[in-house]
């Protein structure tokens, strides 16, 4: 990734989740926007949403992974779908891309691994291993990883420490 790309202002997207209910996503349980891989039919109202925001002015596009963290695929009982989920945020993310034509980046959205605006409070070799399941699984896909919503700094180190290891920049949120 040429990382002169971030000397001038960039615009990320917008809420992913939020943006894919308006559209008429039925989330399951706390899946929430994650619901939207699980299911074929609704794929291409991810690339759509993702077409949206570059087509409004989006440099970063960030991954529909925002909820495909392994807690919450254990929470409601789909945790067989976990890697299946991560993988296609990534693919659909790039083939958004694709049908663009737009020099855009893809960053790799990693979430806090517990719930939501909540500090981890688990050993820390289960959060770095949640970090480097999904971690590892959209990795392809990115050009770098952007750590969205993490609730301590404890957390953060955690991320970056694994991050680091990928050999990818990363931008915190």
């Amino acid at each position: 990734m040429d990382k002169s790309f971030f000397k001038t202002i960039k615009i990320l997207d917008g809420g992913m989740g939020q943006e894919l209910l308006a559209r008429g996503l039925k989330a399951k349980g706390t899946l929430w926007s994650a619901s939207a891989l699980l299911e074929k039919k609704n794929h291409k109202l991810v690339i759509d949403t993702h077409l949206s925001f570059i087509n409004a002015g989006a440099d970063v596009i960030v991954t529909n992974s925002f909820t495909t963290r392994r807690l919450r695929f254990q929470q409601n009982k789909v945790n067989n779908l976990f890697d299946f989920a991560n993988q296609k945020a990534g693919e659909l993310a790039v083939k958004a891309k694709e049908i663009s034509k737009k020099n855009i980046l893809i960053a790799g959205g990693l979430p806090g691994q517990a719930d939501t605006y909540k500090v981890d409070i688990r050993d820390k070799s289960i959060i770095e291993k949640d970090f480097f399941d999904q971690a590892i699984l959209i990795n392809p896909y990115v050009d770098f990883f952007y750590l969205d919503v993490i609730s301590s700094g404890r957390e953060v180190e955690i991320a970056l420490n694994i991050i680091e290891k990928l050999n990818k920049p990363v931008l915190v949120g």
